[in-house]
């Protein structure tokens, strides 16, 4: 199950793809967020991406990234609150357009010498019955498409990486 509604209105999506990439590698390249836009449906322009990279526990990045057709661009800053070499790392959202945003990347080495990538995100938007609303309406299935597109396109770079 992709989604659960949890209290208070917050969101669950958990997605998995598997990489042809070691567990290091996929680690590192996550490590820089500087990479996101590589890996990022189009519609998203990144107008800045500023922090200290690799990341590292307690590393503040700043976003602004502009999703097409807005006009506008939205800023985020993401804290790195959880960072275990090579299985896990986990921003938190310090400012962003949600009430609350944990993003967890977790990697673990398959059979095969690969990569089993999964996301897990935790989110809830800001203005109550509203927000809720607005999340089972559409923000749900944005980003459900947004991860989709990220998982083709993260498998896609590694499949090409030399």
């Amino acid at each position: 199950m992709p989604y659960g509604d949890g209290m208070l209105g917050f969101s669950v999506l958990e997605r998995s793809v598997t990489l042809d990439a070691p567990i290091d590698e996929v680690f590192r390249f996550h490590l820089d967020t500087r990479n996101a836009p590589l890996i990022s449906p189009g519609n998203n322009e990144f107008v800045e991406i500023a922090g200290d990279f690799p990341v590292h526990l307690g590393s503040f990045v700043r976003l602004r990234v502009r999703q097409k057709p807005m006009p506008f661009a939205q800023t985020w800053v993401v804290r790195i609150a959880d960072l275990e070499e090579p299985t896990l790392v986990t921003d938190v959202a310090e400012r962003s357009p949600f009430a609350y945003w944990r993003h967890e990347h977790h990697f673990a080495s398959d059979a095969a010498g690969g990569t089993v990538m999964t996301d897990h995100l935790e989110y809830r938007l800001p203005l109550g019955p509203l927000g809720v609303l607005a999340d089972r309406l559409l923000v749900r299935h944005m980003l459900d498409r947004i991860f989709t597109e990220r998982h083709r396109r993260t498998r896609e770079h590694f499949a090409t990486a030399p």
